[in-house]
């Protein structure tokens, strides 16, 4: 087995990054000695301008993140206007420096040197204010027209393609990840099960987890963060992110506010996202091997041992 680290690159300090944004024209005071390391794939600062505006600074950790940052722009000024919540409006976009005005709102999830923290939501028991801003969310996204997503620059994979690539990743990071014989036959049975498997693509955020939801105070989903796996695709990627997180009733309940909202549901649609979410393992430690992130390795083999553990 031999994992390939991606070239580092961007600006390795916070001075550093606050004089390259102030040489392309912004200019900003932070009192952060160090950089918010939270992202997989960007650093960042938090700062103010003069006229005290928060501003969300980033640079990439690797060379990689250079050519989905171009990506994620396309994706943005295609969503933006679309969709029924405020996503990242983009002042400065260079290789090596990033930056936004902080939209207002907070993460439904935060994270610090105690580990994550809920915040606004009891995940165990969802408000019908944020599901139904929720599902009103997903479904404007889902709404987009594919073929405008492609010629605007959006990366476009088949649901063949995706089917191609869970198997190949799962083949991949079968030695890595040591899955149970049970979980091995699972992820065969939900790959090899035509009925399950969508036969329409649709823009998805790709990466659509708490940390990357903005809320408003009651609840009600005000912005996304975050779309650099933004892409045309299977339509279930971001119901088996919901699923992961907040369990199969959620689930279940948000697919009802979804079709309500406009969205396109199938009769294996939650069986779907319920198996996706499982093969998720897979995708992680392959996206691990691949650049060399041992903690996201840790994470997928966290997340093999929880599935071993619970029921199918």
């Amino acid at each position: 087995m031999s994992v390939h680290a991606s070239q580092p690159c961007g600006i390795q300090t916070v001075e550093g990054l606050v004089e390259a944004a102030r040489e392309l024209g912004l200019h900003l005071t932070t009192h952060a000695p160090t950089f918010d390391q939270t992202g997989l794939d960007f650093r960042v600062i938090h700062g103010e301008d003069e006229r005290k505006t928060r501003w969300i600074v980033r640079t990439p950790r690797r060379a990689d993140v250079v050519e989905a940052a171009r990506v994620e722009a396309r994706a943005l000024a295609l969503v933006s206007p679309r969709l029924t919540v405020a996503v990242p409006s983009w002042r400065v976009h260079s290789d090596d420096v990033i930056a936004y005005p902080r939209l207002d709102g907070t993460p439904a999830v935060s994270v610090d040197a105690n580990g994550p923290t809920w915040n606004v939501i009891d995940p165990t028991s969802l408000s019908d204010t944020f599901l139904d801003s929720f599902a009103a969310m997903l479904a404007s996204l889902q709404a987009i027209d594919v073929e405008e997503a492609t010629r605007a620059g959006v990366p476009l994979r088949t649901v063949a393609k995706s089917r191609d690539a869970v198997a190949a990743a799962m083949e991949a990071t079968r030695e890595a990840l040591e899955p149970s014989e049970a979980l091995w036959r699972r992820w065969q049975r939900w790959l090899s099960d035509d009925a399950l498997w969508p036969t329409r693509v649709a823009l998805v955020h790709g990466d659509l987890h708490p940390g990357h939801m903005l809320l408003a105070p009651d609840g009600t989903l005000t912005g996304v963060l975050d779309w650099t796996e933004a892409q045309v695709t299977d339509p279930s990627v971001d119901l088996a992110m919901f699923f992961g997180c907040f369990g199969a009733d959620a689930l279940e309940d948000l697919l009802v506010r979804f079709a309500r909202a406009g969205g396109a549901v199938w009769p294996g649609l939650a069986a779907h996202a319920k198996e996706r979410w499982a093969a998720l393992p897979a995708l992680g430690a392959e996206w691990a091997l691949r650049t060399g992130n041992d903690g996201a390795l840790g994470h997928a083999r966290a997340q093999i041992a929880a599935l071993t553990e619970a029921p199918a």
